[in-house]
């Protein structure tokens, strides 16, 4: 029998013997190991719930258009933190969903397309009923900033996100996961924490309920996803607010995507795009894009970043009522053409 069984056991007896109480065991936030006993297993379960409880009220679901993504409240005046990729372009208006489905108006404010982060601003009061503190003065809910530069190898870290969209009847889901890396070269943290379509823009949170990245790409493998680090917000803060666009993404299609419907349908080509030397036309809808499916164009946005100068991808198109299998190769320099 192994030590770690063995210690499950004594513990799972321990608890069960009348008269003998057991000494309260609390989960380190910042611990790096798994739990060793049942005890440090409750410790570890208890320590997720009232973050939960904490940092719910500050996450919510976004709605651009036919596309669906989630950000999380940093201001007590409605500012969101969400995906580049979520928001698209300043000045777009949005619905912001709370946790218990209220939706209130919002507009996209600034974006940085290279690095995927963005911001929202809520312009709706917060509504009557709801139980944070500040609501009757009319402030938001707000998620507590961390430092993503602290985080540790293996530390336990909190997903929170709108996996599908908003659905009624239903909080944001959390998914529980462990720190991998920072990669200072693209600016990205990776951890385990499984993400769904949908989930793009929401927030990571430390054990301590800190807000430490953004979702930002979902992996090929469940264990492989990126976030943007909150590190990365700071500097750039008052800029994405007063609606600034930086960074532009690494590579553009170059096609302009109907806006009215939630499949990528093409409705204009850039001449001597990529999308152009594709031979892409006006009706096309992007069904696949490098092997994966694509079924927004919230979705193609996200493929999109993940791209670099130079690189072929191979497309499947919509077109006729027929797939059509295309290659598509991105200029060495990025054109200056708009994909959107």
């Amino acid at each position: 029998m192994s030590r770690r069984l063995r210690l499950l056991l004594a513990s799972l007896s321990l608890a069960a013997s009348p008269g003998l109480a057991a000494a309260e065991v609390r989960w380190d936030p910042k611990r790096t190991s798994s739990p060793d006993t049942i005890e440090e297993l409750r410790a570890l379960e208890s320590k997720v719930k009232s973050v939960t409880e904490k940092v719910m009220p500050c996450t919510v679901g976004l709605l651009v258009g036919q596309g669906a993504g989630s950000g999380v409240i940093v201001s007590d005046t409605g500012l969101v933190l969400t995906a580049a990729h979520v928001i698209g372009k300043p000045g777009e208006p949005c619905r912001v969903v709370l946790a218990d489905g209220t939706r209130v108006a919002g507009k996209s404010l600034g974006v940085n397309g290279k690095l995927d982060s963005g911001m929202v601003q809520i312009t709706d009061k917060p509504p009557q009923g709801q139980k944070w503190a500040g609501v009757e003065a009319g402030k938001w809910p707000v998620a507590e900033l961390g430092k993503s530069a602290d985080l540790k190898k293996n530390q336990w870290l909190i997903s929170l996100g709108h996996h599908g969209g908003p659905q009624a009847g239903r909080t944001p889901p959390l998914r529980l996961g462990r720190f991998d890396y920072y990669s200072k070269s693209d600016q990205t943290l990776k951890t385990d924490c499984t993400l769904v379509g949908g989930d793009s823009g929401g927030p990571l949170f430390d054990l301590s309920g800190k807000l430490v990245g953004i979702h930002s790409k979902i992996g090929v493998f469940l264990e492989y996803n990126m976030h943007v680090p909150i590190d990365v917000f700071r500097p750039e803060w008052d800029q994405l607010a007063s609606g600034a666009v930086l960074g532009k993404p690494p590579v553009e299609l170059g096609a302009t995507l109907d806006s009215d419907k939630t499949a990528p349908t093409v409705i204009a080509v850039a001449d001597n795009s990529a999308a152009a030397r594709a031979t892409l036309a006006e009706g096309d809808v992007i069904v696949k894009f490098n092997g994966e499916r694509v079924f927004t164009r919230t979705d193609l946005k996200a493929l999109l970043m993940e791209c670099r100068p130079g690189q072929t991808v191979s497309l499947i198109v919509r077109r006729d009522d027929k797939d059509v299998r295309l290659k598509l190769t991105f200029p060495k320099t990025s054109s200056k053409e708009d994909d959107e």
